[in-house]
């Protein structure tokens, strides 16, 4: 019988098959569902996220205050103007008729106070004194012509008649004070009844001037507003021209998602009540009443309005450092810090129906390059707010946390083959770390992934 040997590089290869169907018998190696981290010092950033649009640090929008025409244009769009500057010159016929108006007006009651009349009581009291200085002349003369008669009467007579004299004379007498009294009580109740009657016409005299003059007021004030001025110093941004095809189909996309105040930024760049698409305002349009004439915008400080959640707002302090990204300029990262942080929320909704608080950042300068793009007021933001830091804390993954009943926060530890659960306290939640205030020691290893796979003093799967 022949008998065939295998040769040695043969029984080789044969060795190396049986040995890997042997491992293969043996398992499949650790369980890549599960990893493990070692517990050691990282700077830790948490940050709040929160999206807004850019806004200049101050606007001030020019209306025309009544319907007039644009006279005079002193700047142009984009021109750099000082606080007090005359920008535009408007004219209103309208504003004009109404000072004519009330100038007439203050004239015709000015003229009224001379007009009160006056009555002629001074001659009528000297004319009142003339009759009794008469009549007591008369009433003198007769008593003495009676009296020079007496020697002529018997002795028994002429003391009657003088009696009788003296009783007469003594009537005359009061009958003329009562005359001059009556005829003083009468010149008095005229004087009185004119007094009265200059001081009604007066009354009413000045009732029509002082009206008149509130209504020249009012039209001097009107034509003064007819300049308008710069209120601030900045770069000005003319309005858009109104027409009945200006901007047609042209609108601004959905802002309810951003805060209120970039919502006004954004739609202050189309001017108030009016398309954005027509073309700016110059010299000899018409504009309406409360028309945007031009717009004046601070950008000596950008800002960036954004809209934090409910849930993150206690986190936001003032003066915390943020970085922003503009949807226009992809990749750039500007340097903000936290200013204004709103007492009050907003009107918008956050993505879970929430609400939130705004909160106003001013952007530093670009971070990374010197050549950086310059962000223009309206561009939509994402801002990445520094709410808390740990600098070389001790720290885990975040996926190693897990939650506990009570909300207790902890990890599973790896020792001697088997994972235990070590309750923790985060002190700053990174982004892809958390920083351990109490709980851990640096060198263990805890679960970093697939830890809600197991459960205390199991054995440890992972490799």
């Amino acid at each position: 019988m022949l008998v065939r040997r295998v040769g040695p590089q043969l029984a080789a290869v044969a060795g190396v098959l049986v040995a890997a169907l042997a491992l293969g018998a043996c398992g499949s190696g650790p369980d890549r569902r599960f990893a493990a981290d070692t517990v050691r010092p990282a700077d830790v950033v948490e940050r709040v996220t929160a999206p807004g649009a850019v806004q200049a640090a101050a606007q001030a929008d020019l209306h025309a205050p009544v319907a007039a025409k644009v006279a005079d244009l002193r700047v142009r769009d984009g021109q750099r103007a000082v606080r007090g500057q005359v920008l535009a010159q408007l004219s209103s016929t309208q504003i004009d008729d109404s000072i004519r108006q009330a100038r007439a007006a203050v004239d015709s009651a000015a003229a009224l106070d001379g007009a009160v009349p006056s009555a002629p009581t001074g001659a009528a009291l000297a004319a009142i004194e003339q009759v009794q200085q008469q009549l007591s002349g008369s009433s003198t003369a007769l008593l003495q012509a009676l009296r020079s008669t007496l020697p002529l009467l018997p002795e028994p007579q002429r003391a009657l008649v003088m009696a009788r004299l003296d009783q007469a004379e003594r009537q005359v007498a009061e009958a003329q004070q009562r005359a001059a009294a009556a005829a003083q009580v009468a010149v008095a109740a005229v004087d009185q009844q004119n007094a009265a009657l200059r001081s009604a016409i007066a009354a009413a005299t000045a009732a029509q001037r002082g009206q008149a003059q509130l209504a020249l007021d009012l039209a001097t004030e009107q034509k003064r507003q007819l300049t308008l001025r710069a209120p601030m110093t900045g770069t000005v941004q003319l309005g858009r021209a109104t027409g009945a095809s200006a901007g047609a189909g042209v609108s601004l996309p959905d802002l309810s998602s951003l805060p209120e105040s970039a919502q006004q930024a954004l739609q202050g760049l189309g001017g108030a009540g009016q398309s954005a698409g027509g073309p700016p305002v110059r010299a000899g349009d018409q504009v309406t009443a409360g028309q945007t004439v031009a717009t004046v915008y601070d950008v000596s400080e950008l800002q960036v309005a954004t809209e934090v959640d409910e849930t993150d707002i206690a986190l936001v302090k003032a003066r915390q450092r943020a970085e922003v990204e503009l949807d226009a300029f992809p990749g750039a990262r500007f340097e903000a810090t936290v200013g204004r942080i709103a007492v009050a929320p907003s009107t918008a909704r956050s993505a879970a129906g929430g609400v939130t608080y705004e909160v106003d950042l001013v952007l530093r300068g670009s971070l990374g390059s010197d050549s950086a793009p310059t962000p223009r007021v309206g561009m939509t933001a994402t801002a990445e707010i520094q709410v808390r830091r740990a600098p070389d804390a001790l720290s885990v993954p975040g996926s190693a946390l897990v939650g506990r009943d009570g909300g207790q926060q902890a990890v599973l530890v790896i020792e001697g083959g088997k994972v235990h659960t070590r309750p923790v306290k985060v002190s700053v939640d990174g982004e892809d770390r958390v920083a351990i205030a109490t709980g851990l020691r640096a060198g263990e290893r805890v679960v970093s992934r697939g830890a809600e796979r197991l459960h205390d003093g199991e054995s440890w799967p992972g490799e």
